[in-house]
C-alpha cells in the first residue's frame, strides 16, 4: 500500500515551518537593523558633541587640540593601557547603609536600596 498523502503532508508541514524560520530571521535581522542604525545616530550625535566642546574651548583658548590629545593619551593610560579606550577595572562595592557586597555596575544597594557612592561620572 503506497502513503504518498502521508508523505505529502509532512513535506507541506516542513515547508511551512522553514518559511515561519525564515519570517521570524527576517524580522530579527530587521530588529538588529533598527539597533544598530540608533547606535550609529547616537555615536554620530556624540562626535558631534564632543568636537563642538572641543571647539568651543581652542576658541576660548582654554586650549588647544594638541594639548587635548595630550591629556586624552594620559586619561587613556590611566587604566594600565594606551588602545584608545577607557576601561577601569570595576570592582564590587560594600553598602554604606547595610555593608553587603553589590555587583560593580551598581548604582544602588540591591539589598536595601541605598545609593552607592564612587559611581563614574561616565
Amino acid at each position: 500500500m503506497h502513503y504518498s498523502w502521508v508523505h505529502g503532508y509532512y513535506n507541506h508541514q516542513n515547508t511551512a515551518s522553514a518559511a515561519h524560520a525564515a519570517s521570524d530571521a527576517a524580522s530579527s535581522a530587521r530588529r538588529a537593523e533598527n539597533v544598530v542604525a540608533r547606535l550609529e545616530d547616537a555615536l554620530d550625535r556624540q562626535a558631534l558633541i564632543i568636537r563642538t566642546l572641543l571647539s568651543m574651548c581652542e576658541a576660548k583658548g582654554l586650549f588647544n587640540e594638541a594639548e587635548f590629545r595630550e591629556f586624552m593619551n594620559d586619561v587613556d593610560l590611566s587604566d594600565g593601557r594606551l588602545d584608545g579606550k577607557f576601561k577601569p577595572q570595576a570592582t564590587p562595592r560594600s553598602c554604606p547603609n547595610c555593608g553587603k557586597t553589590n555587583g560593580k555596575r551598581a548604582v544602588t544597594c540591591m539589598y536595601c536600596g541605598e545609593q552607592l557612592e564612587g559611581r563614574e561620572l561616565i
